[in-house]
């Protein structure tokens, strides 16, 4: 049996006053509260990478929204991988001396982001401050010095969890799906293996000849 408005806004009302927050005009829509972590709508360019040099990037395309009454401080972040939580550093802002510059860019050959497009700078303050209502939308790149597994095959889907710390200690997340490259780890293997030298030649017949084929071989000389 449907309810009338009056019915239920008195029962959206109780829900309220009683922890359970719901708009009173969509039905069972939960409003949120605090932090909204949402991926960008369009085509999404998430991925985890292999470095040249070694270790791993990440590259996280994310709209955040404040959706409380109060304002919200950013003071900290953290990834979960399928394979644990990563000590990840956030790529530095360019230098403006830099002939790549205002890009974000990783160690060549990594990729590089529009300076605008990276959201880096709300994370590397103690504290970013959200006004109610306010978002941004943006990339945000970071490094590891940890590898991805071995097991993880090139062009693999994993999803990873995106944790948001604020001020009153308060975690929003959200699951992200990410494109794991691992065209650098290929490729070095194949250099690894062009560069590994074949097996050298034994110039002391002792080495290659059982014991009695030497003494024969020897005796044999004089």
């Amino acid at each position: 049996m449907a309810q009338t408005p009056e019915q239920w806004h008195g029962l959206a009302r109780r829900l309220n006053d009683g922890g359970c927050p719901v708009l009173p005009d969509h039905t069972y829509k939960v409003r949120p509260v605090g932090l909204a972590i949402e991926k960008i709508p369009g085509m999404s360019f998430n991925s985890i990478f292999d470095l040249k040099q070694g270790g791993t990037g990440y590259a996280i395309e994310v709209a955040l929204r404040n959706d409380a009454t109060r304002p919200v401080d950013i003071v900290g972040w953290q990834v979960q991988t399928p394979w644990g939580i990563p000590k990840l550093a956030l790529l530095p802002a360019p230098k403006k001396s830099s002939n790549r510059y205002p890009h974000y860019f990783f160690p060549e050959p990594g990729p590089y982001y529009e300076g605008d497009f990276c959201i880096n700078r709300y994370f590397a303050r103690r504290k970013s401050r959200l006004q109610s209502g306010d978002s941004i939308e943006g990339v945000l790149v970071a490094s590891s010095d940890d590898s991805v597994p071995l097991e993880i095959l090139h062009l693999a889907r994993i999803v990873v969890t995106l944790r948001i710390f604020d001020s009153r200690r308060n975690i929003f997340s959200a699951q992200f799906r990410m494109v794991v490259d691992r065209r650098e780890l290929i490729a070095r293997e194949k250099r690894n293996q062009t560069l590994t030298p074949s097996q050298p030649f034994h110039t002391d017949v002792r080495e290659i000849m059982p014991k009695a084929a030497f003494a024969k071989f020897s005796s044999g000389r004089r």
